[in-house]
């Protein structure tokens, strides 16, 4: 039921009526290197990962008078599906502490005030800079200028978490159309919904410890979307099926809500300041291709591999009110940043009476044109499946395993010095997780005509 989230095209290939339940376990970890210092996080929790119903008819030509089906049309069979499927997962905790002779947090906020002299609050700056500034962690060090400087010191120690949970789903209506058992068209309607939350605690002190502060920054956007799916696989040998699917641009509308909070203590004083900002805004997710074929190997099962592309290069903010300068520089950054992405999908399945054995891989490349990171945390993302199944004639259940594993870089912040000297301390992260999902589905109605 996968299909209908990816070519609709695949539902026109029931013959029977199915229901079918997907759920289980996902647990991994980060381990993540800053400053010279290794750490490590993990997580687990239960998850669904797609449930769905599909309704098929019998063999039309039984039905002499459906104006559709006289003539000797070639119509063979109509099917829809109701479907779930969990699209993403956000789940995941990383852990970072180091020692830092060369630049600081607190600087990065004072370089962002230096820079623009606009009122300091949070429509003009980022929420932990604007509660930086009223916690104290500022000061004018030379009165004969108006350039601020952090408060504390080099060298200092810095330690943070970065916690971010959620999961991207999608709700799907599709139909299915088999053509002469030749040819099978599919469209689907999707209205995908997100729910991310971010949350990012950083703290500094000095070595004396007579000096500190912690800054508390909490993210979360939520809505929803709607986009078309367009699909179609053609059987030209009994050994061979070609396929190929099209997703419309996906349009968000997207809720974030932002908070946070940072408390400072040093000798003679202790501060503290919190802040927050709620905005809407339309999020447009762009075009996106896939081409597959798969292979039969008679009754002992099949061979597949899938191409996917994707242009994300093309993604588009609108903001709501007249703020149409923000939208255009957040969309000129994208352009810059992104590019057109490839996943690259693989598998096999064994099939022996009822018995399924089935493996596959999955490459996704990164999406960024350039980037700060070192060469292999750039993102790229690696899956490799393994399950084993019954399929009965009117019962069916798999047991599959996914590993996914993947490198990205992280920079708590960036800023360019007084010396003109770029200071953006990295993490190195290295990601995995396990996934162990059970479906169970059954069959109603089984037409073999």
């Amino acid at each position: 039921m996968s299909s209908m989230s990816s070519n609709p095209a695949g539902l026109a290939l029931y013959r029977s009526h199915e229901f079918a339940i997907s759920g289980g376990g996902i647990w991994g970890g980060t381990n993540s290197t800053y400053q010279g210092q290794a750490s490590s996080a993990s997580f687990s929790k239960a998850t669904l990962s797609q449930a769905g119903f599909v309704f098929a008819t019998r063999k039309l030509s039984r039905y002499d008078n459906l104006s559709y089906n006289r003539g000797g049309s070639a119509l063979d069979r109509f099917v829809i599906g109701f479907g779930y499927q969990k699209l993403a997962d956000y789940n995941r905790t990383d852990y970072i502490y180091g020692s830092n002779s060369s630049n600081s947090y607190a600087g990065a906020m004072a370089s962002s005030l230096n820079a623009n002299q606009n009122p300091i609050n949070v429509n003009n700056f980022s929420i932990p800079t604007v509660n930086g500034y009223n916690s104290g962690l500022l000061t004018y060090p030379d009165t004969a200028t108006d350039f601020l400087a952090p408060r504390m010191g080099l060298p200092i120690n810095q330690v943070g978490t970065i916690t971010t949970q959620g999961s991207m789903n999608e709700l799907s209506l599709t139909m299915g159309f088999n053509v002469g058992n030749t040819i099978y068209i599919g469209a689907g309607l999707g209205v995908p919904y997100v729910s991310y939350h971010r949350y990012v605690n950083f703290q500094e002190y000095n070595n004396a410890q007579d000096s500190s502060y912690s800054s508390q920054y909490n993210y979360s956007l939520t809505g929803w979307g709607v986009n078309g799916k367009l699909g179609i696989i053609v059987k030209p040998v009994q050994w061979l099926r070609l396929g190929a699917a099209v997703q419309s641009p996906t349009v968000y509308r997207l809720s974030e809500s932002d908070w946070g909070a940072t408390q400072s203590l040093f000798a003679d004083s202790a501060y503290g300041s919190q802040s927050n900002l709620n905005y809407q805004f339309t999020y447009n997710n762009p075009l996106k291709g896939t081409f597959g074929a798969s292979f039969y190997l008679k009754q002992w099962g099949f061979l597949s591999v899938d191409y996917e592309l994707n242009d994300y290069g093309h993604t588009r903010y609108t903001f709501d009110g007249s703020d149409r300068s923000t939208s255009d520089e957040i969309n000129k950054n994208i352009n810059s940043m992104y590019k057109l992405a490839s996943t690259v999908k693989a598998g096999a399945e064994f099939a022996y009476k009822s018995l399924r054995l089935r493996a596959g891989f999955a490459w996704s490349e990164s999406p960024f044109k350039n980037s700060l990171a070192p060469s292999g945390y750039d993102g790229a993302r690696f899956n490799y499946t393994a399950g084993i199944g019954y399929r009965g004639k009117r019962f069916f259940a798999d047991l599959a395993y996914v590993r996914t594993q993947y490198k990205d870089y992280y920079t708590p912040y960036s800023y360019t010095d007084a010396q003109g000297n770029l200071q953006a301390p990295g993490v190195l992260n290295s990601f995995s997780s396990n996934t162990i999902i059970a479906t169970i589905g059954f069959k109603f109605g089984v037409n073999r005509n």
